[in-house]
């Protein structure tokens, strides 16, 4: 998978973990968006980084390294 298709997967993944809690609750609470937002904000703008800017084996390790943490964090958070 090419890493242009990440942040799009990303932002459909949270787009379904949002809709599926404001399903259960029948509203959003704040830090679910505010959640939402940085990890959008974290995933996508790394993985541009990783796209259009030469950065090193480490700026990528992190890169990576931070997708990964948001995904568990979401997970822990959001139970799905």
């Amino acid at each position: 998978m090419k890493p242009e298709f990440v942040p799009w997967l990303w932002i459909i993944y949270v787009a379904y973990v949002l809709y599926k809690r404001y399903k259960e609750n029948s509203h959003l609470e704040k830090y679910e968006i505010i959640l939402a937002i940085i990890s959008l904000i974290f995933v996508c703008g790394g993985y541009l980084l990783l796209i259009y800017c030469n950065i090193s084996e480490t700026g990528t390790f992190f890169v990576n390294l931070f997708f990964v943490l948001f995904m568990i964090l979401i997970k822990v958070v959001f139970g799905v």
